[in-house]
């Protein structure tokens, strides 16, 4: 089947729709917030195996995959230079105490222009997945890498710790068709994007853009010497 007629599946349309109607309702502060984000939450992942069921890996989702790796590898590269950077500018102002620079890469929060399915519906299923309403999809609070990327000073992290969890370059290609994919070098993004979050394959093929987060953070105290009260816990001295 082509993306269109898999999109026009009659259950895929029901769920989506379902997913954009509990949206409204909360939009409009009808109903109970928590149960509803529960079900969206849930019709989002119910959605992605749908969604996924219909796959087959061809010559033009190969493509369009190493593109869209490719697009978030590069970015991942230059928010990378651009932590250590702004890391580096607050250390030169005299920020006063432990400084951490961190950074973090979401998709792009615009529907992608090029994705073949440019219809309204889908451009609010984007902004349900895309975190711009709500969290709803686990494990992409901090972006495409779990935690964000963070640099305190001293020897950076390597780009391809960044990349793969190793030094070596990898091939994160589990869950998909290892044929196709064998000699992809799949970053470990791509990975954690398909197989641990709720976005299916169809929503990040077509991704080329991204959103960037690089904040400054840094705490102290004012007190002289140790600020703790070391108090003793095993005590009852009250």
């Amino acid at each position: 089947m082509t993306i269109q007629e898999i999109f026009n599946l009659p259950i895929i349309k029901e769920i989506e729709e379902e997913i954009l109607n509990t949206q409204w309702t909360i939009d409009f502060r009808k109903g109970c917030y928590e149960t509803q984000k529960e079900l969206i939450k849930r019709l989002i992942e119910l959605r992605k195996q749908l969604l996924e069921n219909e796959f087959v890996m061809n010559e033009y989702y190969k493509r369009l995959l190493s593109e869209f790796n490719e697009a978030m590898r590069d970015q991942l590269i230059k928010m990378r230079l651009e932590t250590i950077k702004a890391y580096k500018a607050a250390e030169i102002a005299g920020l006063i105490g432990q400084i951490e620079a961190i950074g973090k890469c979401f998709m792009g929060y615009r529907y992608s222009i090029i994705h073949p399915i440019q219809t309204i519906r889908a451009k609010k299923m984007w902004a349900v997945l895309n975190g711009t309403l709500d969290d709803y999809v686990s494990l992409y609070w901090d972006g495409v890498t779990t935690d964000g990327w963070s640099y305190k000073g001293g020897e950076p992290e390597s780009e391809n710790m960044l990349l793969y969890l190793s030094e070596k370059t990898d091939n994160w290609n589990e869950g998909l068709d290892y044929e196709w994919t064998k000699d992809m070098q799949l970053i470990h993004a791509v990975h954690n994007l398909y197989s641990h979050t709720s976005f299916s394959i169809f929503d990040l093929l077509w991704v080329r853009n991204f959103n960037m987060e690089i904040f400054v953070a840094t705490n102290y105290n004012t007190y002289k010497g140790d600020y703790n009260d070391n108090l003793d816990w095993s005590k009852y001295d009250y």
